[in-house]
């Protein structure tokens, strides 16, 4: 069956929708049905999928692929600051959010330390930081509210909980390997990202005149710029994310056409990133999880500790947005799915945490997946409450 897996997963990916469709369950961020159609067709459910190295080399690239157009959504004119003091400015609030969330995550990570629940009190703070930013763009997209200040507010917090935790898992997998030269060289990536914006920020001008139907300069420069980014990020041992992020930061910053965005999400949310949340779902195997009473055990202790560390959230949105938005900001902000994956694998990697560990705090993230957007969107959905 490993030879039809990706004919599986894509077919599943197809279905997917229509299903959901069918059923009315319109409220469920389409991320998350993949994910557990993934659970159904996968290792827990009827496990007819054993993924391969190709269908695993798709499924990477969903997930750089995801994280890319994140980067790619951010509107950097709302990171300048503001002649007129009486200009919103969404950064500051964002940045205020994220600060609680990181205070919040370090408190809670010394509680589960010293009870002894679970012992690594970094991997904690950075996992308990985290948000989807992946999930949360689908999010406010679907709720059409992502080119508001609200939804912009919204997404400079998931890019702060995304970026930052990010690095201080470059750092902390560096540190714990003793590659002390990975964090010297981070840098470097940065360095690099600038070069790319400088280089083709001329050229990209010229794209216009020259490009035909045949050639699609634009979405060439795009890959261009995902895998040499992502090449060098690994190559400095940071995580193929972070360059896949500034891939996005990037190509934005050289303000493409409409059309241009159109074409990278559909081919992003048309093929790679169904493959990347389904694949998820298909390694995910709950049945093994089931018999360790030590790894259920942190499915609700995570579950709440995902949605506490985000809970101060709330008083940082209610002075711009009021009581329910700020609610909902809250709400939405404690869904964490994307980098929680790859902060697992490290740890795994670094024998750290068991499996059993890893997939508990996997379907504790999960969950927050399933009920998060969910209240979310009944939230916002149909309101008429002023979102700038």
């Amino acid at each position: 069956m490993e030879k039809f897996a990706l004919l599986i997963v894509l077919f599943a990916a197809l279905a997917t929708p229509l299903i959901t469709a069918r059923f009315h369950l319109t409220r469920m961020p389409t991320s998350i049905s993949e994910i557990i159609m993934g659970i159904i067709i996968g290792k827990t459910g009827l496990n007819i999928v054993q993924p391969g190295q190709s269908l695993q080399y798709i499924a990477n690239l969903g997930v750089i692929m995801l994280i890319f157009l994140g980067g790619m959504e951010i509107d950097f004119s709302l990171l300048e600051p503001k002649k007129d003091k009486t200009t919103y400015s969404p950064l500051g609030t964002a940045f205020g959010g994220f600060m609680s969330i990181f205070i919040m995550s370090i408190i809670l990570s010394a509680i589960l330390y010293e009870t002894g629940i679970f012992s690594q009190f970094i991997l904690a703070v950075i996992l308990f930081s985290t948000i989807a930013l992946g999930v949360i763009i689908s999010l406010l997209k679907e709720a059409n509210i992502l080119n508001t200040n609200y939804g912009q507010t919204i997404l400079l917090t998931s890019a702060f909980g995304e970026f930052i935790p990010l690095v201080a898992l470059t750092i902390y997998s560096a540190v714990q390997q003793q590659h002390y030269i990975s964090v010297l060289g981070l840098p470097v990536i940065f360095l690099i990202a600038i070069f790319l914006l400088h280089r083709f920020n001329r050229v990209y001008v010229f794209f216009d005149k020259i490009d035909k139907s045949t050639t699609q300069l634009d979405i060439r420069l795009a890959f261009f710029l995902i895998f040499t980014l992502v090449t060098f990020a690994e190559q400095i041992g940071a995580e193929s994310i972070l360059g896949a992020f500034l891939a996005g930061a990037v190509m934005k910053l050289l303000k493409p056409k409409e059309d241009t965005e159109a074409k990278l999400s559909s081919m992003g949310y048309g093929f790679f990133i169904p493959v990347f949340f389904i694949t998820t779902g298909v390694n995910l195997n709950l049945r093994k999880l089931f018999v360790n009473k030590d790894a259920l055990l942190l499915i609700p202790i995570f579950l709440v500790a995902f949605l506490l560390s985000k809970a101060i959230v709330y008083f940082v949105f209610r002075k711009r947005f009021g009581n329910r938005y700020a609610i909902a900001a809250t709400i939405v902000t404690s869904t964490t799915i994307t980098l929680v994956l790859p902060i697992l694998q490290v740890g795994q990697n670094l024998k750290l945490i068991t499996t059993a560990q890893s997939g508990a705090i996997t379907l504790a993230a999960i969950i927050t997946c399933l009920v998060c957007p969910t209240l979310f969107n009944k939230i916002v959905t149909n309101q008429t409450f002023d979102l700038n």
